[in-house]
């Protein structure tokens, strides 16, 4: 007789075995060096990021991602370093990821081109006693086994812009490998994640910047993820707008600048894809922190050659 294993959202979520391998982020404009290695260090001083999301509010076992980086500019303004850590947690498994990236910066008169490469290291960790099968006591599942597994990858990528616009091309992921859960007796492979993404920014009034993001990504063997991410600036204090991912939600959101160094913004997810009658949205909230504010001046001190907009910054 054929043993059926009903893996409890383990499946349904798919977000490691066969989609993508990497957690959504509804604000990803805030957070682009954690995809892109190229990005590390645009910000042109010390920029410290993180975020909570939880996705799918009433879908027990439902996606939790927990996310801090850092990337800033050295050796005046030629190399970006960053560093970024994230838990996900999605029923049975939970991932931890720490990564580590680098930017080269070559200036031109009206734009910089940069090259980015990085590391990342996973640690996977599955609890089999989370599923559930038809047959109790299946001798082809090792009930209650915490199986832990590791591995290490590698990123790169392109970035063209300057204060009003960007253009990027990162790939994370960039070597094949596979993981064994012998518990369940699932191998995962690792796949390349393509990230597109380009963005402009639109000063149409003085008191407001209309900030456009566009990102796809593109995965072997899945159909291609597109999200547009639209934010308006007021008098570089507060922040509203909304996003939008193709065939999965729209999202809200809304913010403020805070002592002229800190930026909060949350976001709630409104799903129309077939699974939103299970659900009841996805809530986000994303903090960012500059430390290089100049009272006296008045201005953001950092190497960047452009002069961008206080607002941009973030």
């Amino acid at each position: 007789m054929k043993r059926i294993l009903i893996l409890t959202l383990f499946v349904s979520c798919s977000c490691f075995l066969k989609a993508q391998q990497l957690p959504d982020y509804t604000q990803y404009p805030s957070q682009l060096f954690a995809l892109n290695p190229a990005y590390t260090g645009t910000k042109g001083t010390l920029d410290l990021r993180a975020s909570y999301r939880r996705q799918w509010m009433g879908y027990e076992g439902a996606p939790e991602t927990r996310f801090v980086g850092a990337h800033s500019r050295l050796f005046k303004g030629k190399l970006g370093l960053g560093g970024t850590l994230y838990q996900d947690f999605t029923g049975p498994s939970r991932r931890f990821n720490y990564a580590f990236s680098a930017a080269y910066h070559l200036r031109f008169p009206d734009v910089e081109f940069c090259v980015g490469i990085g590391m990342n290291f996973d640690k996977y960790f599955l609890d089999s006693g989370v599923l559930n099968t038809h047959w109790e006591g299946d001798p082809a599942i090792n009930i209650g086994v915490v199986e832990f597994q590791k591995k290490k990858n590698a990123m790169a990528g392109l970035l063209l812009y300057n204060d009003r616009f960007h253009f990027g091309l990162g790939v994370y992921n960039v070597l094949s490998s596979k993981i064994t859960f012998g518990g369940i007796g699932a191998t995962v492979g690792y796949k390349q994640h393509y990230y597109f993404t380009t963005g402009y920014n639109f000063h149409g009034h003085p008191d407001f910047v209309w900030e456009n993001n566009i990102m796809a990504l593109y995965v072997d063997g899945l159909p291609l993820t597109l999200n547009y991410n639209l934010r308006v600036h007021y008098r570089e204090k507060f922040v509203f707008g909304t996003a939008l991912r193709l065939r999965d939600a729209v999202a809200l959101q809304a913010g403020m600048v805070v002592l002229n160094r800190c930026q909060i913004i949350y976001s709630y997810d409104i799903g129309y894809s077939r699974l939103r009658k299970a659900h009841n949205g996805s809530h986000e909230l994303a903090i960012g922190y500059r430390l290089d504010y100049d009272k006296k001046k008045g201005g953001y001190k950092n190497f960047d050659q452009f002069q961008r907009q206080r607002y941009n910054v973030f």
